[in-house]
This record gives structure tokens, sequence and C-alpha cells, in this order.
């Protein structure tokens, strides 16, 4: 299960930070704070700060859970929104949403590959066709992350969302013929291959220069 970070915020004052999102974390970042908000389960909507490098970490933590300190009290939150510049670089703005331990969750979890590719298999390609999954089970039992098994995977087999062995009380959701990983023939080989099959050739295009020096000839 993820561990939820702690992560201590400060009230904002909205009133003090009229203007636009841009503009109020323009000023709050050149002070090294991100702004937020914390809303749900039919409690008032609280405007927060937080330190840049937590944001960050909690971005970056399995599952987004967070346990926030708030003069004094602790809020179980989610991470539901993060507002990014146009460049992709910056975060402007974070959402949060309160939950509980029991309560049952979406959120996105990343696959971890386990185990090696042996034999015959060894010999073609390993591709990850999906890095996570959406899933749904409760906020107090977020896994860090979903294992698969790829030891047993041969050439041209691959692994599918109906084939993953989750853990309890967790579900995904995604179609349970989505592709996952997969072995496939390394593609300088089959180009090879292809190339030594005596297969059809282009036909040879003939430029009009050419035409005409073959009339006069």
């Amino acid at each position: 299960m993820s561990d939820a970070v702690r992560i201590r915020v400060e009230p904002r004052d909205a009133q003090k930070n009229k203007g636009t999102g841009t503009r109020v974390a323009r000023r709050l970042r050149k002070r090294g704070l991100i702004p937020a908000i914390i809303y749900g389960h039919k409690q008032a909507v609280v405007p927060v700060t937080l330190s840049r490098d937590d944001a960050t970490r909690m971005i970056k933590t399995p599952g987004h859970l967070a346990e926030l300190d708030l003069d004094g009290t602790t809020e179980v939150v989610l991470i539901r929104d993060v507002q990014w510049d146009h460049l992709g670089k910056e975060v402007l703005h974070l959402d949060f949403a309160r939950v509980n331990a029991e309560e049952v969750i979406e959120t996105e979890v990343t696959l971890e590959l386990r185990g090696h590719v042996s034999g015959e298999a060894a010999s073609g390609q390993l591709e990850q066709v999906v890095h996570s999954l959406p899933i749904k089970c409760p906020a107090g039992a977020i896994p860090d992350s979903i294992k698969v098994d790829i030891s047993e995977l041969q050439l041209d087999q691959g692994i599918h969302v109906r084939e993953l062995k989750l853990p309890p009380n967790v579900t995904v959701d995604a179609d349970p013929e989505l592709l996952l990983v997969h072995i496939v023939t390394r593609a300088a080989e089959t180009a090879a291959a292809e190339g030594t099959e005596g297969g059809p050739t282009q036909p040879e295009v003939i430029k009009p220069e050419r035409k005409e020096k073959e009339k006069e000839g």
C-alpha cells in the first residue's frame, strides 16, 4: 500500500490573492510556494499554499495520497487536478479532494515489470505498451504499483489486463483485453528476413530525361 505523504500546508486568504491563477501563482512561486484548494465531503473549500518541493514530492508519490497538516488538524486528501504552465514544467495550482481510508476512490497506478525473459524470448524485443492503469480501491489501500510478471513470456506472446494478479480490493477500470506488454521479433531481424525472401520489388521509375535519350538512341 502507498504510504500517505505528510505535508504541511498554510491557510491562504483568497482576498489577498486576487487576480488570475497565473498571476497569483507567479507571485507565490517567487516565494517558493504553490497555491492549492482542499474540497469535498460537503465541507468548506479551503485555499492553502504548500512549498514547491512538497508539491513535487506529492505528485511523484504513487497514488497521490497525502496527509495535510493544516493549523494542527489533519486532512487526508488525494490530488484531483494539477495545473501546469504552458510548457508543462511549472506547477501553477493543485486541487486536493478529501478522502477517508475506507472510501473507494479512483486513481492511476504505474505498472512495474518483474522478472526476466529467457530462452527464445530473450532474442526478441520487449515492448511495454501501457505504463499505468486507472484503478478503483479504498483510499487506504492504494498499491505502490501493479506488478506484472514477464518471466513466463515467450516470443510473440503478451500480457493483458485480464491476466493481472491484483492486490485485494483493487480493480482495474480498463478493457480486460487491453494489451500491456509483449515480446516481438526484433525489427532489424524482421527487415533482414524480408529482404532475403525474394519478395516483390518496386518497379523502376524512368525519368523523362532518360526517356528522351532512349528515343534519340
